[in-house]
């Protein structure tokens, strides 16, 4: 049993107390209930040092033959516990959960490097490490444990959680080793400052393995499936085009200049890279709209457009790709 949250913005959070269940071998997750915007309406406080979960909410899971262990579903409530009481409380709890503490057995790790798939593995390692490598072995066997016999739903609703305490100046470097797109770049310099690597290409490739990951059928095996991205996916777009730094950095600019025809040829380079004439259709204004920009102005339109092209929104690839091209071209261009 687990606690997920509706993917949205801090003013339409929606959580739903759902559960992993197994169906022909594999693992595949339902919702139980409703919870509504603040599951704390379902904690019952009782003086200062104790509380209770409602009878409501027992019942309404007794009702659809669910075994509820007390003591794992009070966990899951108690980031929306009165503050208050939580910090009074916090120390037994932390003493109860270590009690019986054990280290992974074998069979345990064993599972765990060949039950789960390596985009979860990165993930993981990356938020608990701060670093993804090829040593994502028997050293690191343990950290994968908790992703065993769990929905695709559950997981990406760990991993959710965990994402949440990534800091923004992290984005980047985030997506880069958990897309493993350093495999894409023989420069020495590419696993720690990706941000130095040529943008079209980053653009480009980060896309692809976007829509490479949305269309394995193994990552979702067991989670119902429609012709939009799924939200879970569309946070990483959200991620990197949000993360994008306003201009290239000065290092780029000078990158590019002097290297780009020995290192870094793109696909803007097979088909000519956008004209202004045609950046300035791309985002829909006209040349006297141009003018009038500022490059905050102009970064702020091109976020807006990266939105609005989502695939989930009937966008494609080669927009997105045509969209940053676009934006780049009138960058250069302002003063």
């Amino acid at each position: 049993m687990y606690l997920a949250r509706k993917i949205g913005g801090p003013r339409h959070q929606h959580y739903i107390l759902r559960e992993s269940y197994l169906n022909d071998g594999i693992f595949c997750f339902r919702d139980l209930v409703d919870l509504g915007r603040d599951p704390g309406r379902f904690l019952i406080s009782r003086g200062e040092t104790s509380f209770h979960l409602d009878e409501e909410l027992l019942g309404r899971l007794q009702d659809q033959g669910v075994a509820v262990v007390y003591s794992e579903l009070e966990e899951l409530f108690l980031p929306f516990l009165d503050p208050y009481i939580r910090n009074r409380l916090q120390p037994f709890w932390d003493r109860h959960k270590y009690r019986h503490w054990q280290p992974a057995s074998e069979n345990l790790r064993q599972r765990a490097l060949h039950e789960t798939h390596a985009m979860d593995r990165r993930r993981l390692l990356f938020l608990r490490l701060g670093r993804t490598g090829t040593d994502m072995g028997e050293k690191t066997a343990a950290l994968y444990t908790v992703l065993l016999d769990k929905s695709r739903d559950e997981i990406e609703q760990l991993i959710l959680v965990q994402e949440q305490a990534l800091p923004p100046r992290e984005y980047q470097q985030y997506l880069f080793a958990i897309f493993d797109l350093q495999r894409f770049f023989p420069e020495s310099y590419a696993r720690s400052i990706p941000q130095a690597l040529n943008r079209d290409r980053l653009d480009t490739l980060l896309v692809e393995e976007i829509c490479r990951l949305a269309a394995d059928p193994i990552f979702w095996r067991g989670f119902p499936r429609t012709d939009c991205l799924p939200q879970y996916l569309v946070r990483y777009l959200l991620m990197y085009f949000d993360a994008a730094p306003e201009e290239p950095t000065a290092w780029t600019r000078s990158r590019r200049s002097s290297h780009s025809q020995r290192f870094y040829r793109t696909r803007y380079a097979d088909t000519g890279r956008v004209s202004r004439q045609q950046a300035v259709t791309i985002f829909g204004i006209s040349p006297e709209q141009l003018a009038l920009l500022s490059k905050k102005e102009l970064t702020r339109l091109y976020h807006r457009k990266a939105h609005e092209l989502h695939p989930d929104k009937g966008g494609e690839t080669e927009q997105f790709i045509r969209l940053t091209a676009a934006y780049e071209e009138l960058l250069s261009t302002l003063p």
